[in-house]
């Protein structure tokens, strides 16, 4: 159903761990299909913390939060994931907030 929507493209970063430093170490970059709003709202990040995002990204990948997003050549750290259902109960897309 959101298939048709998701006309942008960005690259997607799935973090994979920390380094001996605590510098987080991603996989390599993968082109993923996009519905990208760049329009602020608060979210709660994974403490609990209200926070602001700078864009709403529509996607069916499976993005967690604190991988990474680019788009037009930014890089944004997702800060919220939500799976949406459709009417059937499965999982339609995610709505990431970065």
């Amino acid at each position: 159903m959101i298939q048709g929507k998701l006309n942008q493209t960005a690259q997607w970063k799935r973090k994979t761990g920390n380094n001996d430093y605590a510098e987080p170490i991603y996989a390599d970059p993968v082109d993923i299909a996009v519905r990208w709003e760049g329009r602020r709202r608060m979210v709660r990040n994974q403490q609990g913390k209200e926070v602001i995002s700078e864009c709403l990204v529509f996607c069916l990948e499976d993005v967690q939060p604190d991988d990474v997003i680019t788009y037009k050549g930014t890089d944004y750290t997702v800060i919220a994931v939500s799976e949406i259902p459709n009417l059937a109960g499965s999982i339609s897309h995610k709505e990431v907030a970065c």
